[in-house]
């Protein structure tokens, strides 16, 4: 055989060994191959380690800023984040526990001229408070607990005092703030969003503020994507690995130790149940949360949005504004019920596999009429005073037919007997049953 013969056969061996070694490596990837479990889903996501904070959960949701005669709201989350920061190293002292029986001492109580807000949409304690932004309340009365909800911290700013305001047991917890004014105010007047204007309710029935004019707020259009089955395993179980699966039907299972999850496949949801120990310290926002913040950033902003009774909703936020849909997407839902046994309790928590990733900017434009309006509307149309509530702007939740996009409209949305609803759909009830 000729050398040339040779060196040509040797060099197709190479080649051929060199394509299947390159095909070995593309196809079946052996440095960055996770370990298969049993799972169907075997998609580990490397994200689900990083938790996210409770002082991200539980951020309060907007800041009012009160000045003389004018009133400005923001739901910009860093300028909240910013003024949380001055009061997480501020020194807080001498709080007093005051409760109102008459409705006029309470109001002259919160009024405010001069200083800001920051509000929740629904009650959170004070203990939790002081654990999540690792503060330190001092009480003048030693005896007073920390065991207390609120719905609004309020600062005088020229007077140096705090209070955390109850507004539906109409209670102020009152103290002094030691922190740096001039840092505080270079915050409020560099807010990188614009402040919308606000105006009292001139019958002062309640205790918001409505917005002025009307307000033009952006459309939103996302990438909206599957979650994997294992980040809800790995966040939810105490002992992922350890976790069995019955996929023999439609639907799947995961269980083990007396925890077990349903993966609904044609609604796109996931359902865990499980008993935990009920900590006399622990009420059921932390609780919760220690689940929540499992799921790190792979739903992008959630906040703790509302609490009623023993059903809690944690909702994903864009912009600063809440998102709602006509399902299960925007929102984690977790109910708490008593197992019958003592010190225990059964939880469950359900989500949606789906969840908005990556933004398309859009110029799009939807202009509101002002949220006063939206109130005598709706009163006028037979909704009741002491059912009505808190009216916010919500992004609404609409899917694109035969496209992995979710387009996000700004709307109002209503607080009424307790439930949050669109203004359109109440509109919607209270017209069919003056019809009725």
């Amino acid at each position: 055989m000729r050398i040339s013969e040779k060196v040509i056969r040797v060099g197709l061996i190479l080649m051929i060994a060199l394509s299947f070694y390159f095909s070995y490596m593309i196809w079946l990837n052996p440095t960055g191959h996770s370990s298969v479990t049993d799972d169907a889903d075997t998609t580990v996501n490397p994200s689900v380690q990083t938790y996210k904070q409770k002082s991200d959960l539980f951020l309060p949701l907007y800041l009012t800023w009160r000045e003389d005669n004018e009133i400005k709201e923001t739901n910009s989350e860093t300028l909240i984040r910013e003024i949380q920061g001055k009061i997480d190293q501020a020194s807080i002292s001498d709080l007093v526990v005051t409760t109102y029986e008459d409705e006029t001492n309470f109001a002259k109580a919160i009024s405010l001229s001069q200083g800001i807000a920051l509000n929740y949409y629904t009650p959170f304690y004070l203990k939790d408070y002081e654990e999540t932004f690792e503060m330190d309340l001092s009480f003048a009365n030693k005896e007073a607990g920390t065991d207390l909800p609120f719905d609004r911290i309020q600062f005088d700013v020229a007077a140096d005092t705090i209070q955390f305001i109850d507004l539906d047991n109409q209670r102020v917890i009152e103290g002094t703030i030691d922190w740096n004014k001039t840092e505080v105010k270079g915050l409020l007047a560099d807010n990188p969003r614009e402040w919308t204007a606000m105006q009292e309710d001139e019958e002062q029935d309640s205790n918001q503020f409505y917005t002025q004019d009307t307000i033009k707020l952006k459309k939103y259009s996302y990438y909206s994507s599957t979650q994997s089955q294992n980040l809800f395993r790995e966040a939810f179980f105490d002992y992922p690995k350890d976790v069995k699966i019955n996929d023999d039907s439609v639907d799947t299972y995961y269980y083990e130790g007396g925890q077990n999850m349903t993966v609904l496949q044609d609604q796109q949801l996931v359902k865990f149940e499980t008993t935990i120990a009920e900590s006399e310290e622990a009420d059921l926002a932390m609780l919760s949360a220690d689940y929540i913040t499992r799921l790190g950033n792979n739903f992008g902003t959630i906040r703790y949005f509302d609490q009623q009774d023993k059903h809690l909703e944690y909702r994903v936020f864009v912009e600063g504004y809440p998102v709602f849909s006509s399902g299960s997407q925007g929102v984690i839902k977790v109910a708490f019920s008593d197992s019958g046994q003592t010190g225990s309790r059964e939880m469950a928590i359900s989500a949606s596999l789906n969840a908005i990733q990556v933004p398309i900017p859009s110029e799009t434009e939807v202009e509101l009429p002002s949220s006063l309006a939206i109130k005598q509307k709706l009163l006028a149309a037979g909704a009741e005073d002491d059912k009505l509530a808190q009216i916010i702007i919500g992004y609404q939740w609409g899917e694109i037919k035969d496209a992995p996009l979710v387009n996000l409209t700004p709307a109002w949305y209503v607080n009424y007997d307790s439930q949050w609803i669109s203004y359109d759909s109440l509109m919607g009830k209270l017209t069919e049953r003056e019809e009725n």
